[in-house]
């Protein structure tokens, strides 16, 4: 099994990008923090994922060992991967992996860029559209979760570049959810193999938004006619960490459906 980490060249910047295993492969796409390369998705569960496929595995522009500046859109997100995935070489069509954020990202490379897909497995996405409850308590409770974001990134830890990082895609995520509904509506994913891996275990929240994650997970399974939900029943938000055979047996779902 082959391990290598290197910059790719994609436009005038250089994305870190690391792929290990051999076989077919296999791209996460890591939530909101952007840093892919450094084992996002946990050890275990990436070193399991690389027994099976050639794992891909990468930093977005403008984050962690990537250059920047940072992508200001969702489709310039999935460009840049789909760049990326040509400049490196590997195997396409290939499956993609999309956790939280770097669902929505998946989401939008499937619509742009079909031919590069041959699966999609969503681990608890985030849902587009606008969700439920006041436009303006939602707005206001946005713009404290940034400033506590930025003032812990002031603080002289190892997490402080990671802090500011997601403090600077969380500042936009309203604006990048609505961007993904909006592609969602004018286009059709393809018909591949889809697994939507939803959470058994949520904090308490208002029924509204309960209803609106389940929906919305519902919803993007049907997207595909070989889309199904799958139950992580007692995963919480970090199934990759709570939960990684449900991953796993995403995966070798999506890799083993006949073509």
């Amino acid at each position: 099994m082959h391990d290598d980490t290197r910059l790719i060249p994609v436009g005038e910047r250089k994305l870190c990008v690391r792929v290990r295993g051999d076989g077919p492969t296999l791209v996460l796409d890591c939530g909101g923090a952007g840093q892919g390369t450094d084992d996002a998705w946990g050890n275990g569960l990436e070193g399991r994922l690389a027994g099976l496929t050639t794992l891909v595995t990468y930093d977005r522009a403008g984050v962690g060992r990537s250059g920047g500046p940072a992508a200001e859109s969702v489709a310039e997100m999935a460009d840049d991967l789909h760049h990326l995935l040509h400049g490196l070489g590997v195997p396409l069509p290939a499956v993609f992996a999309g956790w939280s954020f770097g669902a929505l990202v998946v989401q939008v490379l499937a619509l742009r860029h079909p031919h590069d897909v041959a699966g999609l497995v969503f681990v608890d996405p985030t849902v587009s559209g606008e969700p439920p409850g006041s436009a303006l308590v939602r707005t206001v409770s946005f713009a404290v979760a940034v400033r506590l974001l930025r003032l812990r990134a002031l603080l002289p830890t190892a997490n402080a570049r990671q802090f500011r990082e997601l403090a600077g895609l969380l500042a936009g995520l309203p604006r990048h959810m609505r961007e993904v509904q909006a592609a969602l509506e004018a286009g059709t994913l393809p018909p591949v193999p889809l697994r939507v891996i939803t959470a058994g275990v949520r904090p308490r929240m208002p029924r509204a938004q309960l209803a609106y994650l389940e929906n919305g997970h519902r919803a993007l399974a049907a997207r595909s006619p070989h889309g199904r939900l799958l139950i992580a029943g007692h995963a919480t938000h970090q199934i990759p960490h709570d939960q990684p055979d449900s991953v796993v047996k995403a995966v070798e779902d999506v890799l083993h459906h006949p073509r």
